[in-house]
C-alpha cells in the first residue's frame, strides 16, 4: 500500500539533526523529481534536500513533544528548481526501541496556483470599469502613482488628457439609460482603437474618460494632432437603436511638471478641460505646451454643447 499511494510518503529516523530518509514511495519521487539513489543515506537537512525550511526545528519538535503534526505548510524544492507548496502530516512511531516519523505529503500547488487566479481576477475585476471594460478611476490612480514614483528614472514626459462628452446627458434623457449604455461601450471601443497599445485609457466618472501619453519630446509637438485624430474618430456620429447620435467632446490636456503631485496634475487637466469646454465648441481641446506660459487652443469642429 504505501509504495503504491498516490500520495507522496516518506519514512525517516527521528534525530533532528542525523535524520535521514529509511523509505520513501514512487509517489514522493515524482513530487520531487528525485531519484531514490539521490536521497537514500543523505540527511534530510544536507544540501539538495527536496525540504528545505526555516520551519523544521520548530515541526521537530512538534514530533518530539506531541508525536505528531498535521498539515504543515512546507515549500518543497523540486529537483528543477522549482518550488512547490505542500501540506505535511506526520507522526512518530516507535518500534522495537527504535523510533521513526512517517509523512505523508500533499502537493497543494494546483490550489495555490487556482488560488492566485482568483486573486488576480479579483483585482483585475477591481480595477475594471464594468461597462466600458476600460480601466477604473482606482486603477488609473494607481497607474498614475507608479508614473509619478519612476519619473525620474525616464527621459520622457508625460502628458494627461481629460475628456468630458457634451450631448450625453440629452441621449440618456431622450433615448433612456440602456441607449446612453451602449453609446459608452461603442465610445470606450473606439477610444481603445484610437491609441497606441502603450497608451493607458481608463474611464474615470460617467462620461468622463482620461489618457495618460507617454511622449518623446523629440515628438512633443505630434502631441496636439494625435489629440485632435483621436478625439475626430472617437466622436464621429453613432448608430443607436436606428437612430444617429453626434456627441461633442471637451479636452484639457498638460504634461507633467517637476513640482507637480497627482492631485494637482489631475486638477489641470480637468481645468483646462472645463476651459475647453467654455468655447461652446462640439469638440474643443485645450492642450499645454512644456510651460503653463504656452497655451494653445485646438478647435477640431464646431457646434452646440450640450
Amino acid at each position: 500500500m504505501f509504495e503504491f499511494a498516490p500520495i507522496a510518503m516518506a519514512v525517516s529516523t527521528s534525530d533532528t539533526e542525523t535524520s535521514s530518509y529509511l523509505k520513501v514511495n514512487d509517489a514522493y519521487l515524482r513530487l520531487t523529481g528525485l531519484k531514490w539513489e539521490d536521497i537514500s543515506g543523505r540527511t534530510l537537512i544536507s544540501e539538495g534536500a527536496a525540504i528545505s525550511s526555516p520551519a523544521r526545528d520548530r515541526r521537530h519538535r512538534m514530533l518530539a513533544e506531541d508525536g505528531g503534526y498535521v498539515l504543515e505548510e512546507v515549500d518543497i524544492r523540486h529537483a528543477d528548481g522549482t518550488i512547490l507548496p505542500t501540506l505535511i502530516s506526520a507522526q512518530r512511531t516507535v518500534i522495537d526501541g527504535v523510533s521513526f516519523d512517517v509523512e505523508v505529503i500533499l502537493d497543494v500547488s494546483a490550489r495555490v496556483r487556482h488560488q492566485h487566479e482568483i486573486e488576480l481576477a479579483l483585482r483585475a475585476s477591481a480595477r475594471t470599469d464594468a461597462l466600458s471594460g476600460l480601466p477604473n478611476r482606482a486603477c488609473f490612480d494607481e497607474v498614475l502613482a507608479e508614473h509619478l514614483e519612476r519619473r525620474d528614472e525616464t527621459d520622457k514626459l508625460l502628458a494627461l488628457a481629460f475628456i468630458d462628452f457634451n450631448g450625453f446627458k440629452a441621449v440618456n434623457d431622450t433615448m433612456g439609460h440602456a441607449a446612453g449604455d451602449e453609446v459608452l461601450r461603442i465610445i470606450a471601443s473606439r477610444f481603445r482603437d484610437s491609441f497606441r497599445a502603450n497608451d493607458f485609457i481608463a474611464r474615470i466618472g460617467g462620461d468622463e474618460f482620461v489618457v495618460l501619453l507617454e511622449v518623446d519630446p523629440s515628438h512633443l509637438n505630434d502631441v496636439e494632432l494625435t489629440l485632435k485624430d483621436a478625439v475626430d474618430r472617437i466622436f464621429k456620429p453613432i448608430a443607436v437603436e436606428g437612430v444617429v447620435v453626434e456627441l461633442g467632446a471637451a479636452m484639457g490636456v498638460t504634461l507633467l511638471q517637476p513640482e507637480d503631485d497627482a492631485a494637482s496634475f489631475v486638477k489641470r487637466a480637468d481645468n483646462y478641460m472645463y476651459l475647453a469646454k467654455q468655447t461652446g465648441d462640439r469638440l474643443a481641446m485645450i492642450w499645454l505646451g512644456k510651460t503653463d506660459s504656452h497655451l494653445v487652443k485646438a478647435k477640431t469642429a464646431t457646434g452646440a454643447t450640450g
